[in-house]
């Protein structure tokens, strides 16, 4: 009895012998990666090209169940396990790089990133403020590194002969967006670590991003899928869908991507900045995202922003021709599929600053003068006026102002007027116009007569009227017209005034328009008053005279 018990308990040790054999005995099948067999290809030359050594021919055999070991039909994938596969480190390179950018090395310190530059396994990029960095890995795999984002190269190996590239990217902040090919012909093992999520794909195009106001990471599949992994918890995200991973929580269920937003209303062509950009709001947007690259395909970044309400006001780069697009952001930052239009830029060299006439002011009524301020970097400037807002019609054109004035040979009637200018540089040519700015040339001001002394009255006399004018004048003992003694606005061409007493008095007269618009003052005139002698004084002077006679 006792001998049963001792053999039962000896054949259930020995099972679970075999079982903890058979576990230790394959601990590398948890990490593999898949080969597709090529015409050629058969399990001895395999072996020697992607394995440690030539005694794994049989357990690779074994381990894909191959029948015959010299011929394996095209297409056949095999399991190749990561732990018997020759491994070395490889690099990546910096494909493109624009603004301010460093890459921190062991041993060498900090390094501005240049373009061919090598990447190396420990390295840690940190971009600056419209910074884009545009890495490429061995396996054609593409990473644009987003301005004010750090990460570090975790690890970068090739398993075999270029069987297996592995990449595992650590992104402490900011954001990226990176391509990993789908048919390269060789395998790859793309992974983005973030402080709350792993983002693991093969063939894809995808984002990641750390978002510190959660905090959490957001993920974004565009191409392909992405298997994101958080707190114990795996999850497949298609294409067109997203997830937000929040640390000490799984993922949350994949969301689908915002559409993009309509940018058929936004402006193509730009005359100033920042940029003005405008279109309707996007149903379940909490955000907005934009980026202005030189090329369609968006890898030559130039500018990045983001904004929470409409329109965008941002941007700070030179004239060309670009490609703007612009995405959603939802309520979990997850952000959604791109809208993409070309733009034009013509914002330099800026139109000059204006100091006379001013919008909406006056000119002077006769040989009319332009001025602004001088801009050194500038050769000329171009000066239109019309009587059109939208100068349909030229009153006068001059492409070519050396100075920062103009002075019109033939004055403008009195009227209405709209005028505008532009500087040319010779390193940016023509600039934009600058707003439209109207202006006014008013009646100058009517020549008075000479006065008419009558009885202790003065009369002056100017041009009668036009329809709807009037006139304001102005009679004082100084020249300033500090001390005013008769002020009138008459429609009159003529007007009188009790005679003072004699000396010197001046006086100014202006024309009103019927809508109020009051011209210059004319030029100040001055108005000599004689000693006046009263009939009973010259009777006083005569008295002697009588007496004699």
């Amino acid at each position: 009895m006792q001998s049963g018990k001792f053999a039962h308990r000896f054949g259930g040790i020995c099972s679970i012998g075999l079982f903890l054999l058979l576990i230790l005995s394959v601990p590398a099948v948890a990490e593999e990666w898949i080969y597709t067999v090529r015409p050629g290809d058969n399990l001895w030359n395999l072996t020697e090209r992607h394995l440690k050594s030539m005694d794994y021919v049989p357990q690779l055999q074994q381990l894909n169940g191959v029948k015959n070991p010299y011929v394996i039909p095209p297409g056949t994938q095999l399991r190749i396990p990561v732990a018997w596969s020759k491994v070395k480190d490889t690099s990546a390179r910096v494909a493109s790089v624009y603004g301010t950018a460093a890459v921190l090395r062991e041993n060498q310190g900090r390094m501005p990133i240049e373009q061919g530059m090598q990447l190396l396994t420990g390295d840690e990029i940190h971009s600056g403020n419209d910074a884009f960095v545009m890495v490429e890995f061995a396996d054609n795999s593409h990473m644009r590194v987003q301005e004010n984002t750090q990460l570090r190269f975790d690890n970068m190996r090739i398993f075999g002969d270029h069987g297996l590239t592995e990449t595992l990217i650590d992104l402490q902040q900011g954001r990226t967006e990176s391509a990993v090919p789908e048919k390269s012909g060789k395998a790859t093992r793309f992974r983005i670590k973030t402080p709350s999520a792993i983002s693991s794909v093969r063939g894809t195009d995808f984002r990641v991003g750390v978002i510190e106001a959660q905090p959490g990471t957001s993920s974004e599949v565009l191409a392909g899928s992405v298997e994101v992994a958080g707190e114990k918890r795996n999850i497949k995200v298609p294409a067109d869908y997203g997830t937000m991973t929040v640390p000490g929580k799984p993922p949350v269920a994949p969301v689908k991507l915002l559409p993009p937003p309509d940018l058929s209303e936004a402006p193509q062509y730009y005359q100033s900045l920042p940029l003005v950009i405008k279109f309707n709001p996007l149903a379940g947007a909490h955000a907005y995202r934009a980026q202005i690259a030189t090329d369609r395909d968006f890898k030559n970044l130039r500018s990045e922003f983001t904004t929470s309400s409409l329109p965008f006001r941002d941007g700070e780069i030179p004239d060309g021709d670009y490609w703007l697009r612009v995405r959603g952001i939802d309520g979990l930052s997850i952000e959604g599929k791109d809208a993409v239009i070309p733009f034009a830029l013509n914002a330099y060299p800026e139109a000059p600053f204006i100091l006379a006439p001013l919008p909406g002011g006056m000119a002077e009524p006769e040989k009319q003068q332009f001025k602004w301020a001088a801009q050194t970097e500038v050769s000329h400037y171009a000066v239109m006026i019309s009587k059109d807002a939208d100068f349909s019609t030229s009153l006068y054109f001059n492409p070519e102002v050396k100075e920062n004035s103009v002075t019109l040979s033939e004055s403008l009637t009195p009227g209405h007027y709209f005028w505008r200018i532009f500087s040319v540089s010779e390193r940016e040519g023509a600039g934009p116009f600058s707003d439209t700015m109207a202006f006014r040339v008013p009646y100058p001001a009517p020549a008075v007569g000479e006065a008419q002394l009558d009885d202790g009255k003065m009369t002056f006399a100017w041009r009668a009227a036009a329809e709807g004018q009037r006139f304001q004048f102005q009679f004082a003992r100084d020249q300033e017209f500090t001390n005013i003694i008769h002020e009138e606005s008459t429609a009159a061409s003529q007007l009188t005034i009790a005679k003072p007493d004699s000396g010197t008095y001046y006086l100014r007269i202006k024309t009103i328009e019927s809508d109020g618009f009051q011209g210059p003052w004319g030029k100040p005139q001055a108005v000599e008053v004689p000693f006046g002698i009263s009939y009973w004084f010259m009777l006083l002077m005569l008295l002697p005279l009588l007496v004699l006679i």
